[in-house]
């Protein structure tokens, strides 16, 4: 695979009136075209934190990361599926298209045809309290996907859901990046759903995050994330990132 972002000594300081905080130190990281890396840490470490300097709605203190396409696409799905309740499920998923004035005949017909494939188009017409919770963060990754990413930034996707339906949607949303093409960074708290879904999980250190350790993950008879889950490798992946994590409870 070829390089799509290098991330090269990534650091991030909040200012308050009385303090310094330090969050992020000197983050390097190569991501791949096509790739499917997570981010996992503990809470309030800085994962998202670095997801929203990529997405380039923060900055860095310093440090900088480089895209090798010129004017990347940058698509960033939040943990809320952030869908606008007056609005019917297709308008919902055009609406990336028509704000940025890229709602051609070409597009639509693309959006249309994703609604289709992920079974969601016999819903066009409803709205978003019809939905089930995972149907609607569908919606919400095909609203990304309409305005065709380069890269797509995941700040834990599928958190707000229960247990039964993370699994479905997270086989879902990874058929769609497969499918697609997608290079992609998800934060996740999740060990196992990093894991079953990802070419590389990096672990974040405790505050100031630092990169503390990068897992390739190699599992036997690679498919979607349920069937990920019954890899022979699967729990040795568990054990050593959980030790990492370096957690108390």
């Amino acid at each position: 695979m070829s390089k799509l972002l290098d991330i090269k000594h990534i650091s991030k300081n909040y200012i308050t009136e009385s303090e310094s905080i330090e969050a992020i130190r000197d983050i390097t990281l190569e991501i791949e075209k096509g790739s499917i890396t997570t981010i996992v840490g503990s809470s309030g470490c800085g994962k998202s934190s670095l997801l929203s300097i990529l997405s380039g709605i923060d900055h860095a203190t310093s440090g900088e990361f480089k895209f090798s396409k010129k004017d990347p696409v940058i698509g960033y799905m939040l943990q809320s599926d952030a869908l606008f309740p007056w609005l019917t499920i297709y308008e919902n998923a055009i609406l990336g298209l028509k704000i940025k004035k890229k709602d051609t005949f070409e597009n639509l017909e693309y959006v249309k045809r994703l609604l289709d494939t992920y079974k969601l188009s016999e819903f066009n017409d409803k709205y978003p309290s019809d939905l089930s919770g995972g149907m609607k963060q569908r919606v919400a990754l095909i609203r990304t996907l309409a305005l065709k990413p380069d890269i797509l930034l995941l700040d834990e996707p599928f958190s707000a859901l229960d247990y039964q339906s993370r699994l479905a949607v997270s086989d879902d949303v990874y058929r769609i990046i497969r499918k697609e093409g997608i290079t992609t960074i998800m934060v996740s708290h999740d060990i196992a759903e990093a894991i079953s879904m990802s070419d590389r999980v990096v672990v974040l250190s405790k505050r100031p995050c630092h990169v503390k350790k990068i897992y390739t993950i190699l599992l036997s008879n690679k498919s979607t994330p349920i069937e990920n889950r019954k890899a022979k490798e699967f729990s040795i992946y568990y054990n050593k990132i959980w030790k990492d994590l370096d957690i108390n409870v």
